[in-house]
């Protein structure tokens, strides 16, 4: 028995996601007959977990990790099993890819694997299960004897149609959710990478900014097989970049014929995609705006400039569209005047723009990214122990980082968000909020969000009555 596990924050509300990463290398293991556990939890349920799986007792267990405060809750969970039994713990994911070195120095962590995780994950369980020699496994650190061993990188997958994600595995019931007036949402990959290398993003070297993609019908019969079987009314697609391939992108929104979330890049957006997309159904896009200088715009390689942007807002809003932009302060070398000016471009969207969504974090250093050497000259304090990852998060706002108030930056971007809701009492006054740059006193937002939370979870009879008028306002 293999047991795979994926720890959520509780804070975040993402138990619902699919957990793609254990998913994909879980299918990978039943594709060989391996017994396989897939666990998807979040951080309140570590020890009572720990204590299941210790009377499992599997063969190993493996852990998908993120860079944040994933991290650490994956660190407590290994430190728990390790204190009470010697099953020997595998982690995977971006963070692990991302520092190998650190990670497989910490003594809670017998196994790294690095990069895409479905053949290295067969070839590892082949030889654990036999005679324990790793040399030869592509993708894997390892310790033997004392030392430490990181052996040669894994080529990525050519062919993705060949690791198809094996639905049987987990109970998806768990993973519908609401999302907006969809009661059925479902999150769901189609592709991997992108070919854009932004220099603060992980795929630079997690995917060696390359894009690639299952095949339409593989797309099309997985969203099938999930209408037919659990009725789902929507798809958030969580590929980094949805329209690489505008073609393929567009047959297949097409040959799904369901409303869509997608992610796109902002300089493809003209009318003709807008007015496209407005017919496909997509209620939402997640679009990568990150400053409103262009300085740092061509620092981080967007490749577009502020006026090139709001051409593609403007589009948008012409054709009544929901999106939702995305924003980094805190770049190293960022100017008080260009963290302003990122604010106001925000607040320009937003008048442009009233269906708009906003979320804003401080910047992450991913190691690995064009930016991370930028990072450590300008100031940035590499953690020293795997677990201290947990506080390097862009979206906390205990977040320290060298270059902006991150609490700040929280007051900011729940201001933002609020502006998306049509509740005109609350668009007033955090309006005024942010034309006064008034940050101060936050106890409004505390409040919202406490509730807001109740709403999310629709926790009694007031937490369901809750969701209704968020969706309202919402809509």
């Amino acid at each position: 028995m293999i047991v795979l596990i994926h720890i959520n924050y509780s804070k975040d509300y993402s138990e619902k996601i699919l957990p793609i990463g254990i998913l994909s290398v879980g299918s990978a293991l039943k594709k060989k007959n391996y017994e396989v556990k897939l666990i998807n939890i979040n951080e309140k349920k570590i020890n009572e977990t720990v204590d299941k799986i210790i009377k499992i007792n599997p063969d190993y267990i493996g852990i998908s990790v993120m860079t944040g405060i994933q991290t650490k809750h994956s660190a407590e969970f290994s430190k728990k099993i390790k204190e009470k039994s010697p099953i020997p713990v595998l982690w995977g994911g971006i963070h692990p890819s991302l520092l190998p070195e650190q990670c497989i120095k910490e003594d809670y962590i017998d196994y790294v694997v690095i990069g895409e995780g479905e053949m290295t994950i067969l070839e590892f369980t082949e030889k654990f299960l036999g005679n324990k020699d790793f040399d030869s496994v592509l993708g894997l650190a390892y310790k033997k004897n004392g030392k430490i061993f990181i052996n040669q990188e894994r080529p990525l997958i050519e062919n993705l149609d060949e690791w198809r994600l094996n639905f049987s595995l987990i109970d998806l019931n768990q993973f519908i959710f609401p999302l907006g007036k969809y009661k059925k949402a479902i999150a769901y990959k189609s592709s991997r990478g992108c070919p854009f290398g932004c220099a603060f993003c992980y795929n630079y070297k997690f995917n060696k900014s390359r894009w690639r993609a299952w095949s339409e019908k593989t797309v099309f019969d997985d969203i099938e097989f999930l209408k037919k079987n659990y009725k789902i009314d929507a798809v958030k697609f969580y590929d980094d970049n949805f329209f690489v391939d505008k073609k393929r992108a567009l047959s297949v929104l097409r040959s799904i014929n369901l409303p869509s979330h997608v992610e796109v890049r902002i300089d493809f957006i003209n009318d003709e995609l807008a007015a496209e997309l407005k017919k496909l159904n997509i209620f939402d896009m997640l679009i990568g705006i990150e400053s409103g200088s262009d300085r740092l715009l061509t620092l981080i390689d967007k490749r577009f400039t502020v006026d090139k942007l709001l051409n593609g807002v403007k589009s948008i809003a012409k054709y009544n569209l929901h999106a939702s932009y995305s924003f980094i302060v805190g770049l190293p070398t960022e100017t008080k005047e260009e963290f302003d000016a990122t604010i106001s471009l925000m607040y320009k969207i937003y008048k442009i723009h009233p269906k708009a969504g906003f979320t804003m974090g401080a910047y992450l250093p991913y190691p690995g990214s064009k930016m991370y050497e930028i990072s450590l000259k300008e100031g940035f304090k590499i953690p020293e122990r795997t677990e201290d990852w947990g506080e390097v998060d862009r979206f906390r706002k205990d977040f320290k980082s060298p270059w902006v108030n991150v609490r700040k930056v929280w007051v900011i971007r729940e201001c933002f968000k609020i502006l998306s809701w049509d509740f005109k009492l609350f668009k007033k006054w955090f309006e005024f909020r942010i034309r006064n740059n008034f940050y101060y006193f936050p106890i409004d937002i505390y409040l919202i969000e406490f509730f807001a939370g109740i709403a999310i979870e629709q926790k009694g009879f007031l937490g369901k009555t809750l969701r209704k008028a968020y969706n309202f306002l919402r809509s």
